[in-house]
């Protein structure tokens, strides 16, 4: 061995002075603060972490109070209204052509986004 017993700090000189770490096979010093061991349900900053169940509880509750909204929508929106569009003319409730109208505009945002996610996906497989 190069002079050195095998349990006795390594010294080493850095920018801001000496340094002295533990030599391989000794036991941690107990005066320097050591990280508590993390529990499997925690985070790295000690927070409880988001599990399916939690992330599916929240999504009912979302969609419980959309539904909610869209009861009220519907309710106070419910006089029959003229729809007249092209040579097509019809009675339909006001809540309903808005609605339709709604998702008619989401289908025109989301189809194209669709299709270039898709393209994009493609295209990522192909490449790398």
């Amino acid at each position: 061995m190069s002079g050195q017993q095998p349990h006795e700090p390594v010294e080493s000189v850095g920018p801001d002075g000496p340094i002295t770490t533990p030599a391989s096979g000794s036991s941690v010093d107990p005066a320097v603060p050591q990280d508590p061991p993390r529990r499997s349900g925690l985070d790295e900053k000690g927070r409880v972490k988001r599990t399916r169940a939690a992330t599916a509880w929240a999504s009912a509750v979302a969609l419980a109070v959309v539904t909610i909204l869209f009861i009220v929508f519907i309710v106070q929106n419910s006089q029959s209204v003229v729809i007249d569009f092209l040579w097509m003319s019809g009675d339909i409730s006001a809540a309903a052509a808005l609605l339709i109208a709604a998702v008619a505009g989401a289908l025109l945002v989301a189809i194209p986004a669709g299709v270039r996610i898709t393209q994009l996906r493609h295209s990522l497989r192909r490449n790398g």
